[in-house]
This record gives structure tokens, sequence and C-alpha cells, in this order.
């Protein structure tokens, strides 16, 4: 049974729209659901989103909109910042209207996460200190939750790695983790990415390492490995096939894999 969550806790009257909850930082927390709706921006660090059953992980940069009926949680947290935006499921606003179309474009799609730009960031701090000021002003509440909005909307990184890059090395590499998010279970060309994505393979070798203290290659094993555990706690496939849809082609090694990563053999957690 998941811990629900009551905006009863976070809002100071029923008369106010949003509530903003920073969580700086963020701990590894269970599973849980709540009756509010809420819009997650990741302002630092990284960590494991597990959304409905299904993983990824979360960089600086990305938005999330999570509905009041789906269940959540966080783990492998380093240094994870997050601000939300708490919203109640009516969305009884005043002066805008039909915003759900926009929100629900930010609900990630298993692993299709949204992301903007390092420097976008800063505007919208700028906005949601704003949001913070006076939570019963709706008018001023309302103008900047749609600043934010515009701006995530405006700064979306794009997903296709065909297209010109948007941005410098940096973005470059966010753009990059974000591909391989939903494409790690397929073979990985490295030198084909690093063409991709306008970075020296080198430096694509030094950037992840920096930022994510694990080399390419082992970013992709816990991608796959991540997957793998949620295919055997939530689903009824046979092992063997839960190795292949991963990315492995040899069980055994996957096995090996898996005890290494968990601590436990993939049979243990059926």
């Amino acid at each position: 049974m998941f811990t629900r969550l009551s905006y009863k806790d976070f809002f100071r009257s029923s008369q106010q729209l949003l509530a903003i909850e920073p969580r700086l930082p963020q701990e590894n927390y269970p599973e849980h659901t709540h009756d509010f709706n809420e819009l997650v921006l990741v302002t630092k660090g990284s960590g494991r989103h597990i959304l409905n059953g299904y993983p990824h992980e979360l960089h600086q940069g990305m938005v999330l909109y999570i509905n009041a009926d789906d269940h959540h949680l966080y783990e492998n947290v380093d240094n994870l910042h997050l601000t939300n935006i708490l919203l109640k499921p009516e969305n009884d606003f005043k002066f805008i209207h039909n915003v759900d179309a926009i929100l629900q474009d930010l609900a990630p799609n298993q692993s299709q996460y949204k992301m903007v730009k390092h420097q976008v960031l800063s505007n919208i701090n700028q906005q949601i200190a704003l949001l913070q000021q006076d939570p019963l002003n709706a008018l001023q509440q309302e103008s900047s939750f749609l600043q934010i909005l515009n701006l995530v909307q405006q700064n979306q990184y794009c997903v296709n790695v065909n297209q010109d890059s948007r941005g410098g090395r940096d973005e470059n590499l966010y753009q990059l983790l974000r591909y391989l998010s939903f494409n790690f279970k397929q073979e990985i060309n490295w030198q084909q990415l690093s063409q991709d994505f306008q970075l020296p393979l080198r430096s694509l070798q030094r950037m992840v390492k920096e930022k994510l203290g694990i080399t390419p290659q082992q970013y992709v094993n816990k991608l796959r490995l991540s997957y793998a555990y949620y295919q055997l706690k939530f689903s009824e496939k046979a092992i063997i096939d839960i190795a292949l849809e991963s990315g492995y082609s040899d069980s055994s090694y996957f096995a090996s894999c898996f005890k290494h990563e968990f601590g436990f053999c993939p049979r243990e957690l059926r």
C-alpha cells in the first residue's frame, strides 16, 4: 500500500492555487501517491525516478509532470535538488485556462522526459520566487506559472539526434544522456553518437565521467539493469526474455551483472 500525500499538508488554505515544495536535497523517498498534481523541476544533482513502475535516471534540467493518480519514488539520489510546484487536480485558475494540454505534454512517457537548457533554469527560478512571495495573489501566481510553462515549452531539448544542436557542449551532453535513456537496449556505437551530438569521443567519455562518476558504458549498463529490475518485479516475463529485452544476449552474463549491481540474483526478486 502506497503512502498518500494530501494537499492539506502543503497548501495554506483551500483558496491557494499553487504551492511550492523545494527539496534541497531530495532524499531517497519510498513509493507514494498524492491527491494533487505536481510539476517537478530538477535543478541539481542526479537520481533514479520510478514512475508507475518505469525507471529513469534524473539529471539537472529535467521537467516532469506527475498526475495525482500516478505512483512514484526516488532512489539512488546524489545531491538531487528538486523544486515541486503543487497543483490541485481541478486547476481552478481564474485568469488562465486550458493549460492541461501543456501540462500533460510534460508528463513522462516511460523514459521520455522533457529537458530545458541550463541557462533557462535561472529564469524559471526567478518566476518560482515570485510564486512564493504571495501564495494568495491569484493574478501574480497564475502569471508567473504561465511564464514558467512558456519557458519550458520554448526551451525544450530536441530528441532527434539528426537535428542541429541547439546549444554548447553541456547541452549536447544532456541531449546525449536523454537519448541514451530510451535507446539503452540497443547496441551503442559511441563513435557514431560522438558525431551525432557533436562531442569528440574523448570529450564525451570525460564529460560523462565528470558528471555521473561512471563511464558512458557503465551508465548504459545501469539503465539496462534498472529496466530489468522493474520488469522482474512487475511483469511475469521469463528471465531470459527480460535479459534479451534489456540488451543482454547472454543470460549468464546478465545474471552476473545484475548481482553485481543489486547484490542478489534475478531469481531472488521473483
